[in-house]
């Protein structure tokens, strides 16, 4: 009988027998299960690095100091540092499934994270919260995760789901749910409407999402309880909203690069501040870099101290969330990461309730998600025609402007002539079609920035909703990408002279459960034809994705078509 199934009596009684072979371990009358003898600890309370033995006991750590154990790790020249936990994070925007994205991160050194499951919410509801919540239970890796808050994050959008404060309720029931999920729907705390507001007044723990939120309406925001941001994209910004109380979480992903334009409030060392990817990892990267421990070493790579860096790893995200894990000390889950190099964070060891990773790993069932999951896509064929935009030469047209390394955009407005679409001069066609309900519509605009020449490219991953988005320099082209998507379920398509390559993602339009290895080489195939035929952005899929998120500014597009995100509204694609 797992603990879950047990009786109340029997599970206190379990219970009780753990604690009093804990202290039995810590006080020495008892041998540990696991010894880390004579480790260069790193302590991230104090602040300093000594040499002393670790003592785990049922996977906690129950001493530090001289003991011994049945088993027992010569840590000699080895720091021993905390897991690391990610504080923000998106799985899903990995592509992978938990297991896989698991077996990638772990052994890196992270053993935690506080995830936002809003992409798989935004298709499959509270459902697929569940779903996720079940697969963590069979790895090595310590799921929490947020109840989404803004599903879906505008009403400018069409999603799979809504939920509400009573689906954030039973969300928050759950032990892995520790408060609300990033409120991204800002507009609507500062005007003080009532929906939101009952969303926030379902949890104690409150994330944010204030991009370039300032003044009156930062304090407005503040004020409703929320208590982080991770948008800060320059020093002053950051400042503010540290100086009201927030706590900052500095993000560095594949496309969203923040941590140097943030490094002088990274180097204070302010126990307010969090490193976090913010799921924003491509997945080359990811095999290549790594995760939380590649933003380790650009922060040190940058002047922080190492020290300073791991505790916006470890124990501040740690103490936010109450999490015990984060620190090398008595109670505490022994999730230890033994490093060859601290500077460099190179991994030697890892541990997850004092077993070693590897061999968890190997002892696992694989989780399988159900069809109803990947049977997400409703949407039917489009063709040409549908996706026309009516216009003569000669006017003004809004152009959504990618921005280099940001998700942020810029709203581009110049004369087109009667091509109005125009590969010559990087003037692209993006449209969004409603992959939900099967209602057909279709939003249509201009886009800047991706250089693609011929072809057209197509996913199923578009935050928040995760309609089908395209870009392309033909409507023949998009119609293909598009269609192909739909026909996989959900997924990544090019089409071009050049070629053809796809990535079928059939776990709710945004994850596969294929192995890591074979999705990337599916992807680096994908990213090849995208250069061949011009395209200039390093991470153009995840570049892709956002411009069809309604809550981040500029100019972003849905199925309700182009959208000004400041002034909350569809607006045309002409001036005049």
């Amino acid at each position: 009988m797992s603990s879950g199934s047990m009786a109340p009596k029997e599970l206190v009684s379990k219970k009780l027998e753990e604690l009093k072979k804990l202290i039995d371990v810590a006080s020495g009358r008892k041998r540990a299960d696991l010894v880390v003898k004579k480790a260069n600890i790193v302590n991230v309370i104090t602040e300093e690095i000594y040499s002393s033995d670790i003592a785990i006991a049922d996977g906690k750590i129950a001493g530090i100091g001289n003991y011994s154990g049945i088993n027992e790790i010569d840590a000699r020249n080895l720091y021993a540092v905390p897991g690391l936990i990610d504080a923000h994070t998106h799985v899903e925007m990995s592509m992978l499934t938990l297991s896989e994205f698991a077996k990638l991160i772990v052994p890196k050194g992270t053993t935690a994270i506080v995830a936002d499951p809003h992409e798989i919410a935004n298709v499959l509801g509270i459902e697929g919260v569940k779903y996720m919540i079940q697969e963590a239970k069979t790895l090595p890796l310590r799921y929490y995760c947020m109840a989404p808050s803004c599903v879906p994050s505008s009403n400018l959008e069409t999603s799979g789901a809504r939920i509400t404060e009573k689906e954030i309720g039973e969300l928050l029931s759950l032990d892995e749910v520790l408060g609300l999920a990033e409120v991204m729907s800002f507009p609507d705390v500062i005007a003080g409407k009532e929906g939101v507001l009952k969303k926030i007044l379902t949890a104690e723990k409150r994330d944010g999402h204030a991009p370039l939120v300032t003044g009156k309406e930062l304090n407005a925001y503040v004020s409703a309880g929320i208590e982080t941001d991770h948008e800060s994209i320059s020093y002053e910004e950051a400042l503010e909203k540290l100086r009201l109380g927030m706590k900052i979480m500095v993000r560095e992903g594949s496309a969203a690069k923040n941590l140097k334009d943030l490094i002088e409030i990274v180097k204070t060392g302010n126990r307010n501040v969090m490193l976090v990817t913010d799921g924003d990892r491509n997945l080359n990267d990811l095999i290549d870099e790594g995760y939380l421990d590649h933003v380790f070493r650009r922060a040190v790579e940058e002047g922080v101290d190492p020290i300073k860096v791991l505790q916006m790893c470890t124990i501040n995200p740690a103490s936010h969330y109450g999490l015990d894990c984060g620190v090398i000390a008595p109670s505490r889950f022994a999730d230890i990461v033994l490093l060859e190099n601290l500077e460099r964070f190179r991994v030697k060891e890892v541990l997850f309730n004092g077993v070693r990773v590897e061999e968890i790993f190997k002892g696992k069932k694989r989780f399988r998600y159900p069809e109803r999951a990947k049977k997400s896509v409703k949407a039917n064929r489009i063709n040409p025609e549908d996706i026309k935009i009516e216009g003569k030469g000669g006017r003004k047209a809004r152009i959504i402007g990618i921005v280099k390394g940001e998700i942020i955009t810029e709203e581009i407005i110049t004369e087109v002539d009667d091509k109005i679409v125009d590969p010559e001069k990087d003037v692209l066609k993006i449209i969004v079609v409603e992959r939900h309900r099967s209602s057909g519509r279709i939003g249509k605009g201009l886009v800047k920035g991706f250089g693609i020449k011929e072809g057209a490219l197509a996913s199923s991953i578009s935050h928040d909703s995760h309609n089908v988005i395209a870009v392309g320099a033909d409507n023949e082209s998009i119609c293909q990408a598009v269609n192909r998507v739909i026909e996989l379920q959900g997924g990544i398509v090019v089409v071009s002279s050049k070629g053809r390559a796809e990535l079928q993602l059939e776990v709710a339009g945004l994850m596969t459960e294929k192995p890591a290895e074979e999705t990337l080489a599916k992807l680096n195939e994908i990213h090849k034809i995208l250069k061949e035929i011009g395209c200039k952005l390093d991470s153009p899929i995840i570049s892709l994705s956002f411009l069809a998120l309604p809550v981040i500014p500029n100019l972003k597009i849905t199925d309700y078509g182009l959208i000004d995100v400041n002034r909350g509204e569809v607006v045309d694609i002409f001036l005049d």
